[in-house]
């Protein structure tokens, strides 16, 4: 039979009363920090699930922010576009106003100089930037898109492009188009004589009232204007399908919280009565021990 002395009893009750605290401590953490896992310790198994959806989770904000770029570049270049359509539309009725014969040269040379002035706006939005970057000069490094002084193009043929979504196939997406693409000969035409422009013909074609000069530029504008329409109808496109891609990836976001939450989160109304159970629990250990464990001599000695 196994002798029981007092400091057998009193270790093993405080022990007890030990092991009751630190559940009831652990309960409270839990509650106050609305999660069920602290530490590895709590749950390996749940642990490494937690953090492999804590890696999604980081994947799919990243990709969220490579669509809102990506959004922002094809959102400007849109922009610019629409209005260098509208700029184009009100040189084509100056140009089919030149052509009228009932207006003189002095009409035409304001026609000249209003085709000049819009030009230099087509030049503007040709060199729209986007943080500091031009959005029509391809990933080339430069300060601007087309040349002030030439209009001639200083970018390349190649794309900006953003991963927008996991997959390896098709998660990479354009979004930029090219100058050379969008504005064509509009600003500088290596073919012509000093490499002179749609626009720079036309002013030129309305002040020398050459009707011919002046037809000939107004095919080559509406050819233009085709090729910068063709472009937004791009970027259009591309805008509609990085909606669709952000929409997907939000649902899966959503869904990758949920889980996690599933994982790491606690069953409030089951916590809370966990917390209760193991306070009255604990309140009653104490009152046991305090009436198990007595006195003892030296107690009375200090």
């Amino acid at each position: 039979m196994t002798r029981v002395t007092p400091a057998t009893l009193n270790s093993g009750v405080m022990a007890g009363l030990q092991s009751s605290l630190s559940r009831l401590q652990q309960t409270q953490e839990q509650l106050s920090s609305g999660r069920r896992l602290s530490r590895p310790s709590d749950s390996p198994v749940d642990t490494v699930a937690a953090m492999q959806l804590r890696a999604e989770r980081k994947q799919s904000d990243q990709l969220a922010r490579n669509i809102d770029d990506g959004m922002a570049w094809l959102n400007t270049s849109d922009q610019a576009l629409s209005q260098t359509n509208t700029v184009l539309t009100r040189i084509r009725s100056l140009v089919l106003a030149g052509s009228n014969s009932t207006n003189g040269p002095d009409e035409r040379r304001a026609m000249a100089t209003e085709v000049d002035q819009l030009r230099e706006a087509v030049l503007g939005m040709a060199n729209t930037q986007y943080l500091g970057r031009p959005v029509f000069a391809g990933t080339q490094d430069t300060a601007t898109a087309f040349d002030p002084a030439t209009g001639a193009y200083s970018g390349n043929t190649a794309t900006v492009k953003r991963t927008v979504s996991p997959d390896s196939g098709s998660g990479t997406l354009a979004v930029s188009v090219t100058g050379d693409q969008a504005f064509t000969t509009l600003l500088h035409d290596p073919s012509a004589a000093g490499g002179a422009g749609v626009l720079e013909r036309i002013s030129n074609a309305l002040r020398s009232g050459d009707p011919t000069a002046m037809d000939a530029a107004l095919d080559d504008l509406d050819t233009a204007s085709e090729a910068l329409r063709s472009t937004q109808t791009t970027v259009g496109a591309r805008t509609n399908r990085l909606l669709t891609v952000q929409a997907n990836g939000e649902v899966r976001s959503d869904a990758v919280a949920a889980k996690l939450a599933s994982v790491e989160g606690i069953d409030l109304a089951k916590t809370i009565t966990d917390l209760t159970l193991q306070q009255t629990a604990y309140q009653a250990a104490l009152g046991a021990a305090a009436k198990v464990v007595q006195p003892s001599l030296m107690d009375f000695l200090r």
